[in-house]
């Protein structure tokens, strides 16, 4: 089997298990230098490679001149393609299962905001307006939630419980849907949206169902909300760059900081492995909704302020 073949095949699979394009178009990427290493070894098929061969692409990986982040996600998608062919039975056994991933460190984001931070944020928005009440809105349930901005443009209005105060996040990563608490706060502003501000905005398109919507009745891009954020952090005088995913990052911060299970963390953002929220450290077992609601900061006194 040659590495264009296997490549293909672990592509196919991963796009029939939902993956985003972004993710897929990440694997290949990653993928494409092991498959230069073995042109350049003349290793034409894959079932020839064994233990040795696995090990001197690691060493050749962590001998570049790239950083430990780029090695990490270069071997893991090496490892990714051999577990693939072996599950698959393509091969016999899995030559890379012994393969440690380079050490991607453990910082978080800098800088991270603070709950002060995040509550000026939070307030910034001129919820007498229509817009301004979509944008209080919109970073309540992104800050409440931890969902990824990508995950949100595709959220509609038929994914709100508003009887559970939950939010339905069927266009995940890597396809795993999931259900997450709002929150009282981010579910009386979403209310607030929904019942005063989105008919205002969906008057040109009626049938739209997505969630957040701009002028004229279309959806709410990455974008636009990433310039949104950039625009309040600065009416406030928050001196940091702000993103959609530092607003993630400040909801699992600000949990763990309240006592918040890491595994209950690791369900709120969508991760399959532990280890992808090990960089938050660990704390005691709680119930995933009940520990949300007594830990997030907006959770604390008057949900309505």
């Amino acid at each position: 089997m040659t590495f264009t073949e296997a490549a293909a095949s672990l592509m196919t699979h991963l796009r029939l298990a939902q993956y985003s394009p972004a993710t897929l178009k990440h694997i290949g990427g990653q993928l494409k230098p092991f498959g230069a290493w073995l042109a350049q070894h003349k290793i034409t098929d894959l079932r020839r490679i064994g233990i040795v061969q696995v090990d001197a692409y690691q060493c050749h990986v962590r001998g570049e001149a790239i950083g430990r982040a780029c090695q990490a996600y270069r071997l893991r998608a090496m490892k990714r393609l051999f577990a693939h062919l072996a599950e698959g039975g393509q091969l016999v056994f899995n030559p890379a299962e012994h393969v440690r991933h380079a050490d991607r460190g453990t910082h978080l984001p800098r800088p991270v905001l603070s709950v002060g931070e995040m509550h000026k944020l939070l307030a910034a928005p001129d919820t007498a307006t229509a817009y301004g009440m979509r944008d209080r809105a919109l970073f309540e349930v992104l800050y409440a939630t931890g969902v990824r901005v990508g995950e949100l443009e595709q959220v509609t209005i038929d994914h709100i419980d508003f009887a559970q105060q939950t939010l339905q996040v069927h266009h995940a990563k890597g396809g795993r849907a999931r259900v997450v608490p709002l929150g009282r706060s981010a579910a009386h502003w979403l209310k607030q949206y929904l019942t005063h501000a989105r008919p205002k905005l969906s008057k040109r398109a009626s049938g739209e169902r997505a969630l957040f919507l701009v002028r004229g009745g279309k959806p709410l891009r990455q974008t636009e909300i990433r310039a949104l954020l950039q625009r309040y952090r600065k009416a406030v005088g928050i001196g940091k760059a702000v993103t959609p995913h530092l607003l993630r990052h400040a909801c699992a911060t600000h949990l763990l900081a309240a006592g918040a299970d890491i595994r209950m963390i690791a369900q709120l953002l969508g991760h399959v492995n532990l280890n992808s929220t090990t960089i938050y450290t660990r704390v005691q077992p709680l119930d995933v909704k009940a520990t949300h609601a007594r830990t997030h900061p907006t959770e604390a006194g008057d949900a309505t302020r």
